[in-house]
Order: C-alpha cells, then sequence, then structure tokens
C-alpha cells in the first residue's frame, strides 16, 4: 500500500521529502490496530502538554489529537485503503521533526492539519475536519 495512495493534495500540502516520508506512514493497518492507535495519539497529547514547550502550538495539537480519537473509535467502518490513509495521518501527527517542527515552531502543527484535512477529505469524514482559524 505505501507506494499506492490515492490522490491527496500533497503537492500542495509538504514539499517533496515530507510527501515521501507521509506515503511510507501510510503501511497496511487492521481496525484493531486503529483502535490502539487512540491510546498512543492520547499518550502523545499529554506527553505535549506535559514538555511545556512555550512556542509549540498546543491547541492545535489538542484539536488534532481530538479529530484523530475520534476517527480512531470507527476503525471497523473503514477499508484497507482508508485505514492506511489514516495510520499515516497519525504517524505523520505523531512525528515532531516533520514538515514544521512540531515544538519548535508557533506553525509546526499546521502542516499536521492539513495532512489529516485532507485525509479526512478523501475517505469522506469531514466533520472531524481541523479548523485552523
Amino acid at each position: 500500500m505505501s507506494g499506492d495512495i490515492p490522490r491527496l493534495d500533497l503537492e500542495e500540502l509538504l514539499n517533496p521529502d515530507e510527501q515521501q516520508r507521509f506515503r511510507r506512514l501510510c503501511i497496511e493497518t487492521s481496525d484493531e490496530e486503529l483502535a490502539e492507535l487512540r491510546e498512543v495519539v492520547e499518550l502523545h497529547l499529554s506527553q505535549l502538554a506535559e514538555s511545556n514547550h512555550p512556542v509549540a502550538d498546543t491547541e492545535t495539537a489538542d484539536k488534532i489529537g481530538a479529530s484523530l480519537t475520534g476517527l480512531l473509535a470507527s476503525g471497523d467502518l473503514f477499508d484497507a485503503e482508508q485505514r492506511a490513509l489514516i495510520r499515516g495521518a497519525v504517524e505523520y501527527f505523531l512525528l515532531t521533526d516533520d514538515a514544521s517542527d512540531d515544538l519548535d515552531d508557533a506553525l509546526g502543527f499546521d502542516d499536521d492539519a492539513r495532512v489529516v484535512n485532507s485525509v479526512l477529505d478523501r475517505i469522506g469524514r469531514p466533520q472531524f475536519r481541523v479548523d485552523l482559524s
């Protein structure tokens, strides 16, 4: 699956290296594995809150986390392609050194939100979109 993800708006969202990184993160994932990722996202959010990085935009991180945990709660509703995309979005969110460093850039989570939103649009779950306004 990792080389064959469907067309997303990645070209507009990420530089070529980050596009490739996201594609590598889109791996075959069962609905049970998606459910387990909820705990991983929640742990990541709690670690971010405890880290007290003065520049990190934890509000956006919290919005992304809420979106992902809501999505992961219904993992059994997705087909294999959709689960791989969701996995890629979660794994991308867990990276701190992606297109913009999440902890050292005030806009560090904006690329994560754009990736999540692109995946949500692709899988038909716009109700979970992250509002960046």
